[in-house]
Formats: structure tokens, C-alpha cells, sequence
């Protein structure tokens, strides 16, 4: 349906720290390395709780999907795009499953429960709310077993 968005100028590093304190309790044995652009910020114009949501979905997902390690999240200023990756070590994806990971209701491993292993619509709807800010979310893996990244582009925000 419609989806009421209040664009803003937002730091996307604060966004960031932002989701990953709120994660700690939930990932406790997991470790959070967040990477941050020179000067510390990088800021789009956004609807900030949409972000922190896309955020918020992609981080949980690696901490559902990756049986261990560091969950890297980066923010950096490429070209005219906020570039947040989340990386996780987990199973990684094959060409497939990339092709179809932003499906609506697509789950990677099917044989999980949606009470484990969610309805299969968190990134689809993640994509849908990047898009709707003129951004874009990606992901990348080099194939099983080494891992996955996600990409959320955003437009950098005019100087000011």
C-alpha cells in the first residue's frame, strides 16, 4: 500500500551505531565491527526509522544466518551514494539464491520454520522501502560457505 515517508537529512553512521547497540542484547556472543567514513559521517536525506529498519532486518539476518564470527557493518561515501554493507560469515548464497533472495516470501533454506527462519518477506520489503527513498539494496557472496554481503545505496545528501 501507500507508505508515508518524512525525509530528512540523516547521519547514516548515527543510524548505524544506532541499530547495532539496539542488537547487542539479542547477539550477545557476537561481536560488532562497525567501519566509519573519515570525519564520521555520512549523511543522506531519508526517512531515518525507514533506514534504521532495512538496517535493523539486515543485521538480523546475519546474526540468524552466521554461526559465529563478527558482524561487519561499513558506511562509506561512494561517488554520489551512502554505501551502508553488512557483512556476515555465514553460508554465503549461490547465483540462484541471489537472483532470488528479494522474492516476496523466497527463504533460502525452506526447510527452516517461519518460527525460526521468518516468512521470507523482511528483504523483500527492505528493497521495496530503499527503493522508495531512491536508493538500492544488493547483495553480494562468492558462493557457499563464504559468506554474504548486503548493500543499502542511498543519495548523499547536497552539501550544504
Amino acid at each position: 500500500g501507500p507508505l508515508s515517508l518524512h525525509p530528512e537529512p540523516v547521519d547514516l553512521v548515527e543510524v548505524a551505531r544506532d541499530v547495532l547497540d539496539a542488537m547487542r542484547g539479542t547477539a550477545a556472543s557476537r561481536a560488532f565491527l562497525l567501519e566509519t567514513p573519515e570525519g564520521g559521517r555520512a549523511v543522506a536525506v531519508v526517512d531515518r526509522d525507514r533506514v534504521a529498519q532495512i538496517l535493523g532486518n539486515l543485521v538480523s539476518n546475519a546474526i540468524r544466518y552466521a554461526p559465529s564470527g563478527a558482524i561487519q557493518v561499513s558506511v562509506a561515501t561512494v561517488g554520489s551514494w551512502v554505501q551502508v554493507a553488512v557483512r556476515d560469515h555465514g553460508p554465503g548464497l549461490t547465483p540462484d539464491q541471489l537472483r532470488r533472495v528479494f522474492e516476496r516470501f523466497y527463504r533460502v533454506d525452506p526447510s527452516r520454520s517461519r518460527a525460526l527462519g521468518g516468512s521470507g518477506v523482511g528483504l523483500a520489503i527492505s528493497a521495496a522501502l530503499a527503493e522508495a527513498m531512491d536508493g538500492h539494496l544488493h547483495a553480494e557472496s562468492s558462493g557457499p560457505g563464504t559468506g554474504c554481503t548486503f548493500f543499502l545505496r542511498l543519495p548523499l545528501a547536497p552539501a550544504a
